[in-house]
């Protein structure tokens, strides 16, 4: 415990505590909140958007034209410095970092470096990366996950990454191609045979080195297809192959011929100037963002706000709420500080407190969907003890859907409340996690309940394509391992593990144990 609490007093020491600081800036696709001022906000979510609409461009993605809500919106909070960045997951070796989840996504980008770059967060290959960069990289992952979910091999999946994180916004469209700084080092004294790259090894099995030449060569292999013109539409045609389930060699192959060539053209072009293109984006207009600033409650509530949605436990959470409720006590009307709170009492365990302030939320403002949400979570931890709380959890989960129809938490929330009461979930919950799923494909949760949905009607090579993408996630880490088998299993006619892993109530044993 008391490890607990000076990890938890370091992450409050790491954000501001001035309520003047904070100024969000919003657009169709972000939330970006920043104590750097009205236009380092504004400035940053006008670049985001553009990112946006490069990789829409890239992928052929067509622009959203319903509005989002702040529900569905990637919340980016930019503060501090590298270290203070590092500080809110207990690294020095981080210096940005982004999580997807449904119904709140967040990612954390640094205002500025520190002054002395010796210890500068993001370090690979021996070379610091630009914060920015670290964001633009792990939104584009965010995006593929979202437009263009598939079984991405691990080069491909960092190095598409990798070429839009040094992506250059130019007045009316984007360049791309620039080597990555911070893989120059990898690219410059190690060679990577191309079978080695494209025959990948078992995640387990994996080496550092092995990891940072994803990084590097992924991006150097990615940019050549992209840029080469003898090279053009190889690329995709290898994927369709990856996924249509053909061995990664023989698809290789098929879509780039000779691979001794390859590799030689390549090698070639490693050792050259990088290519850079230049795209024009027809009819382009500047995105536009509205910037507010953030009122004295708000921003005192955002320290505590960013601990949860980075994610605390029970006795961190703990930590949180003597200063919670003193923040309650000052702005007792004040929704975001109301809904921090409540988040804190949530995560603390403390059932009671929480509905508390969720009834005060809904008192104040009827159509608070984050209110309902959480009555629902309680009554789904409540439900362990006493089964008729499905049925408060289910109509917590209708109040929010009737407020938002797009909130993916109440959507995937009505199916589980059916699936965990161990009822078979009618044709709406099976249509609603369906929707979900849509709305929320990065959600690795909604992913496996859809999974284990088509498993149990029999449609086990749907289920497998579902998985794909969290099989060859390579951020997965233990996770990928377990579905990989899982997934091995159920193509050889046994999904019994499968059916028990991918239950929505299933907990991981190893987890329970670490």
């Amino acid at each position: 415990m008391l490890r607990t609490l000076i990890a938890a007093a370091a992450m409050l020491a790491a954000v501001p505590a001035q309520a003047e600081d904070w100024w969000v800036a919003s657009t169709d696709h972000f939330n970006i909140y920043s104590t750097g001022g009205e236009d380092s906000a504004k400035e940053l979510a006008i670049d985001m958007e553009r990112l946006d609409a490069a990789l829409r461009f890239m992928r052929g993605v067509a622009m959203d034209n319903a509005p989002m809500t702040d529900a569905q919106k990637l919340s980016v909070f930019q503060f501090g410095d590298t270290r203070d960045i590092g500080r809110l997951v207990d690294s020095t070796s981080v210096a940005g970092f982004f999580i997807s989840r449904a119904g709140g996504s967040v990612a954390f980008v640094p205002l500025r470096e520190p002054r002395r770059r010796g210890s500068y967060g993001a370090r690979k290959g021996g070379e610091s990366i630009p914060p920015n960069e670290v964001l633009f990289h792990e939104y584009t992952h965010y995006f593929m996950y979202q437009h263009s979910p598939a079984a991405y091999p691990r080069w491909y999946s960092e190095g598409f990454a990798e070429l839009f994180g040094t992506v250059d916004l130019i007045d009316d469209g984007f360049r791309i191609g620039r080597a990555p700084e911070s893989r120059s080092s990898m690219l410059y004294w190690y060679s990577q045979p191309i079978e080695k790259m494209l025959d990948p090894i078992d995640y387990e099995d994996m080496t550092g080195l092995d990891a940072y030449q994803d990084y590097s060569y992924g991006w150097l292999l990615t940019s050549y297809l992209s840029i080469e013109p003898s090279r053009a539409g190889q690329l995709a045609q290898y994927l369709t192959a990856m996924n249509r389930g053909e061995e990664p060699i023989e698809a290789a192959k098929a879509a780039f011929g000779d691979l001794d060539q390859l590799e030689k053209e390549l090698d070639s072009y490693r050792r050259g100037r990088a290519r850079i293109t230049e795209v024009k984006l027809a009819n382009f207009e500047m995105p536009e963002a509205t910037v507010r600033q953030l009122d004295a409650g708000a921003a005192a509530a955002m320290d505590i706000h960013m601990l949860s949605s980075v994610g605390v436990d029970e006795d961190e959470a703990a930590s949180l709420v003597p200063k919670a409720r003193s923040l309650v006590a000052s702005y007792p009307q004040n929704m975001a500080v109301l809904r921090m709170a409540m988040e804190a009492e949530f995560d603390a365990e403390n059932y009671d407190e929480a509905t508390g302030l969720a009834r005060r939320m809904l008192a104040i403002d009827a159509d608070s969907a984050d209110a309902h949400i959480y009555l629902a979570r309680v009554a789904e931890e409540r439900a362990e003890d006493d089964p008729a709380q499905y049925a408060t959890m289910r109509s917590a989960y209708i109040a929010a859907n009737r407020i938002n129809p797009d909130d993916p938490r109440a959507l995937s929330g009505y199916y589980h409340s059916f699936v965990l009461a161990g009822e078979t979930p009618p044709e709406d919950a099976i249509i609603a996690l369906e929707r979900a799923y849509s709305l929320a494909k990065f959600d690795d949760r909604i992913r496996q309940s859809l999974a284990w949905q088509l498993l149990t009607e029999n449609r086990d090579k749907e289920a497998i394509a579902v998985l794909g993408p969290i099989v060859y996630n390579p951020h997965g880490g233990d996770t990928v391992e377990r579905l990989s088998e899982r997934v091995e299993e159920i193509e050889a006619g046994d999904k019994t593990k499968a059916l028990e892993e991918l239950h929505p109530g299933w907990e991981d044993p190893e987890e329970d144990e670490d």
